[in-house]
């Protein structure tokens, strides 16, 4: 089922509620072969206009002047079987420190203000220098990176968002789930050293793509 557009000027009214459905539904995108919400893919594919014409296992998200707390992501991807996946492009985006998507109220962009691109190496391993992102500004979760994978094998795939441990927001049933999903956790511990926060990803490649 795709999903409607969801509202981000003011001058359009509509109820609470639905203003709650409506963007939940926006940040989501469908998890069925086939199935995708307009929105997020209207928002992919800008971001595949601003997509680097050569790609490195490292990058960048978020700017070195962006606030927010400085965050390392290092990851590594594998295929279905376990094996490390080399050369699967990776794309990333996340919130900023104030929660949101697209700039100031979710209106200046109709792609994510933060992301970036890498390319795994032959171990399957990619890094990615940021800030840690803020729950949604609306409240309805914490702080998370969202993840999609590209590979000549697989097509193109969505990877669980990421989550940090110690997000208070969390409940004992998602660390629970995510504890379940074994070296595949999507609730990940956070380490500071020198004021600088870093998580460890595992991401594995699905048998068939997703969108």
């Amino acid at each position: 089922m795709a999903f409607p557009l969801w509202t981000r000027h003011s001058h359009m009214r509509v109820a609470p509620l639905l203003t709650f459905v409506l963007l939940t539904a926006a940040c989501i995108p469908a998890q069925s072969h086939g199935q995708v919400d307009p929105s997020w893919l209207r928002s992919w594919n800008e971001a595949q206009e601003t997509r680097p014409k050569k790609l490195t296992s490292s990058s960048r998200i978020a700017a070195v002047n962006e606030p927010g707390a400085p965050l390392i992501v290092s990851g590594q991807v594998f295929e279905p079987d376990g094996t490390p996946a080399q050369s699967v492009v990776v794309h990333a985006y996340h919130r900023d420190a104030n929660g949101f998507d697209f700039g100031p109220d979710d209106s200046s962009l109709t792609t994510w203000r933060l992301q970036g691109w890498v390319k795994t190496d032959a171990a399957g391993r990619f890094d990615f220098a940021t800030i840690r992102p803020a729950p949604d500004h609306l409240g309805r979760e914490g702080g998370h990176i969202h993840f999609t994978t590209e590979s000549k094998a697989y097509g193109r795939q969505w990877a669980p968002k990421v989550f940090f441990a110690d997000d208070p927001m969390l409940t004992d049933e998602q660390h629970q789930r995510s504890a379940e999903a074994g070296r595949f956790a999507w609730i990940r511990e956070v380490e500071t050293t020198n004021d600088i926060q870093r998580i460890s990803v595992a991401i594995q490649l699905k048998k068939e793509s997703d969108f």
